[in-house]
């Protein structure tokens, strides 16, 4: 099993790639940052995921922009992401959305809190300081083993 997570994350905190990193420990997971994934031939992937923080209650423009310019979709593809709230359900949809509208089978979502140092917040050091934390990574890795498991159920359908 090949599996992709192309990831934009911020430099200042690192959220999303703490993320991606954990589900590397637990799958063969390879991460590439948005600026190196034309690197990558995204069909040779039982699954590629794309992640980013949360930004205004969107992916990043650029995670964005890259899936809209898609010619060719990955067949199967996964969602995950960090924000202030954690409240993935409602922000990963756009991105989710997207990805569907190009045909791919999108197997899950997921996201978690992290440390936000926008605006006001970095006055005082960021809200959420320790997030992601070992229970975040923990959620995380089960994710990614439920991708895997719906990608060898695929497999032997």
């Amino acid at each position: 099993m090949k599996l992709l997570a192309i990831v934009q994350s911020s430099e200042k905190t690192g959220n999303t790639m703490q993320i991606a990193e954990a589900m590397a420990e637990v799958a063969p997971l390879t991460i590439a940052e948005l600026k190196d994934a034309t690197k990558y031939n995204l069909e040779q992937f039982d699954a590629v995921g794309f992640a980013s923080g949360i930004n205004a209650g969107k992916h990043e423009p650029e995670l964005l922009k890259y899936v809209e310019g898609f010619e060719k979709t990955p067949k199967n593809s996964f969602v995950f992401s960090t924000s202030a709230t954690g409240n993935y359900k409602k922000y990963n949809q756009k991105l989710i959305g997207l990805l569907k509208s190009k045909g791919s089978n999108v197997l899950g979502s997921f996201g978690c809190k992290a440390l936000c140092t926008f605006f006001i917040f970095g006055l005082f050091g960021g809200i959420n300081k320790g997030h992601p934390n070992r229970d975040d990574f923990d959620a995380a890795q089960q994710f990614i083993k439920d991708i895997e498991a719906q990608i060898e159920k695929l497999k032997n359908n």
